[in-house]
């Protein structure tokens, strides 16, 4: 018997399909002992044309490779062990190469992940809440984590661990903690209609030394509701709409918003391997600093450059389709025009992932 402890984002993920940069496995309940090979290759190009005080446009072109074996002792317990490398087009040299580590735990509805998480686009944020870069430069993400799924709710809640200090080192540790969750209304082939929380807290500090950098502790929410009906057999609307709120409670606030709000909707047409998105965001001193950056009102990088009101409308054209088993291509292309500035700008993407996994026998 096979138990997939999966989040597949077919409904539950804001925005476009990301699946693409999902990082899923299956638990195999009555096949104790048994060890797997599973080798993941991520290729990836990503180019924003930015050009607005906010965002300036960069360009990530390389591959990721990734390796691990995973091993299940017992009917409820997984232990992964293995290492991923990043090379940029264009440098000789690995950007960087990292351990994987992690034991996973289930019961019930429940996962529990300690280590390597099941991170990224796998947590269902929005990206005005969580940035889709980190997709490429944070693939593995540290810390612990408990994931329920259920027919009627889906509930993800983690600690990232972003930097450690130590009583020798000069540096502030980071975290990062959230959660997400989806109650589900409704939920069958016809209509979905769910009602999204999402929270972050990001904090920079620590006792352990002397760093004069200040300390600060922010924190986003996002709640609101979203549809997604099916029309005829390969023909889906679907329709999501956010309130959020930003709050810095830092000791000193170091960036130009203490507090803001934004509103984000979507309207969504999917066809077979395509999917067409229209957005309108608007906000007004909302920050982030875990967000993509587009939707932030100041730039991250230099905070003296600042809009106190922001008004985007944005299309999203995406063509998603797995070539073959494990082998998947991802094509985007992102426009925007912000008001404001009062200027067309645009992304766009290219992704291909090969995926396998072998058993290689048992222990």
């Amino acid at each position: 018997m096979v138990t997939s402890f999966l989040f597949i984002a077919k409904y539950a993920n804001g925005q476009l399909n990301n699946s693409i940069f999902n990082q899923n496995d299956s638990f195999y309940q009555n096949d104790t002992q048994t060890v797997r090979l599973h080798v993941e290759v991520f290729n990836y190009l990503r180019n924003t044309e930015y050009f607005d005080i906010i965002e300036k446009g960069q360009t990530l072109f390389g591959t990721m490779f990734q390796s691990h074996i995973s091993y299940q002792p017992f009917k409820n317990l997984s232990v992964k062990v293995g290492f991923q490398t990043r090379q940029d087009f264009g440098s000789h040299r690995f950007f960087a190469v990292q351990p994987m580590l992690s034991i996973s735990y289930f019961k019930h509805n429940w996962r529990y992940n300690f280590g390597a998480l099941q991170g990224s686009t796998n947590y269902g944020f929005i990206e005005p809440m969580y940035n889709i870069d980190r997709a490429i430069t944070h693939r593995i993400e540290n810390g612990i984590q408990g994931i329920y799924k259920s027919k009627k709710l889906y509930f993800n809640n983690f600690l990232v661990w972003d930097e450690p200090t130590y009583r020798t080192t000069k540096n502030q540790e980071r975290f990062l903690t959230g959660f997400v969750l989806d109650k589900y209304i409704k939920n069958n082939d016809k209509a979905f209609i769910s009602i999204p929380l999402q929270g972050t807290l990001a904090h920079r500090g620590g006792q352990l030394n002397d760093n004069p950098n200040p300390i600060f502790t922010r924190i986003n929410a996002a709640t609101g509701l979203k549809l997604k009906f099916k029309i005829s057999k390969d023909f889906y609307i679907k329709t999501e709409n956010y309130y959020l709120l930003s709050g810095d409670f830092s000791p000193t606030i170091t960036q130009p918003f203490k507090d803001g709000s934004a509103n984000w909707h979507t309207l969504s047409f999917l066809y077979q391997h395509f999917e067409i998105m229209f957005n309108y965001w608007q906000g007004r001193e909302y920050q982030s600093p875990y967000a993509t950056q587009i939707y932030n009102n100041y730039n991250y990088y230099d905070v003296y450059l600042s809009r106190q009101v922001r008004n985007l409308l944005m299309s999203k054209i995406l063509f998603s389709q797995h070539l073959n088993k494990g082998t998947q291509i991802d094509l985007r292309f992102e426009p925007f025009y912000d008001f404001e500035y009062g200027r067309f700008q645009y992304n766009y993407s290219v992704y291909l992932k090969l995926k396998l996994d072998k058993v290689l026998g048992k222990i």
